[in-house]
């Protein structure tokens, strides 16, 4: 919970005290994203809803949790306090999100920020070639969806992706098809987006930047930061067998 509130404080910054200078969306996504992190127990996933603002020239996308817990947050720093009197904090009820990531995408970049003991930002500089098939079609949301294929990472995806939203965008990095990506999932079934629900919204599209490095750096860190999440503040045999198995179970990154 101490790392929670710690992660919380940090990232609230994403959506607070710059909406007059933010470019607002017109679309707001709602995706479904469902991944597991041990590959050798498929049964087990994680599915957290994902946000997708975007305008057709830039976008973010963040967890649903994430802002629902930083709404939270705001609110009770927001209350009044009686003079003398010290505010508490509760996490009571805060939803647990499990995704850690945002993605900013504009024309020209991707960036990824993550958090860990800090928040790290580093710039994606995958090129996507998607491969679009004639042939399939299947309907999604009600709207009829072509399929494509992509490697990225040494990782081979599906998506489907519709016409006639002809926005040139989609969950996390995901991009550059002649329209609105509804679903991406990896072949193996570790990572799957799927759109949930579309609306026409005018909402600011706010981006935190952290640590900017190289995604070498980030891979290196994330490396560290399962060795030792509390960063040697602890060094109990319990602690250091749930760190192993941990380091068992997570076996399978995005990036």
């Amino acid at each position: 919970m101490k790392y929670f509130l710690t992660f919380t404080f940090i990232i609230s910054a994403i959506f607070i005290k710059s909406q007059s200078k933010s470019e607002l969306s017109e679309l707001q996504v709602r995706y479904n994203f469902t991944f597991i992190k041990d590959t050798l127990d498929k049964n087990n996933s994680v599915t957290e809803p994902m946000i997708l603002l975007t305008n057709g020239k830039k976008s973010v996308y963040y967890s649903e949790y994430y802002k629902a817990s930083i709404d939270a947050l705001n609110k009770q720093l927001e209350a009044p306090v009686n003079k003398g009197d010290i505010r508490t904090i509760s996490l009571n009820g805060f939803p647990q999100a499990k995704v850690k990531h945002s993605v900013y995408k504009d024309q020209n970049d991707i960036l990824i920020s993550v958090f860990m003991r800090d928040l790290y930002t580093f710039k994606s500089s995958d090129i996507l070639s998607w491969k679009i098939s004639k042939k399939e079609n299947k309907s999604i949301l009600g709207y009829k969806c072509s399929k494509a294929t992509v490697t990225v990472d040494n990782k081979n995806y599906i998506a489907w992706f519709t016409y006639d939203i002809p926005i040139n965008d989609g969950p996390y990095k995901f991009r550059g098809l002649p329209g609105l990506i509804l679903q991406v999932s990896e072949e193996h079934g570790y990572f799957n987006f799927e759109a949930i629900s579309i609306n026409k919204v005018k909402l600011a599209m706010d981006f935190k930047k952290g640590i900017l490095i190289t995604k070498d750096q980030y891979i290196k860190k994330r490396n560290e930061y399962i060795a030792d999440p509390s960063q040697g503040k602890e060094n109990s045999e319990s602690y250091r067998r749930y760190v192993e198995e941990n380091k068992k179970k997570s076996n399978i990154f995005l990036e």
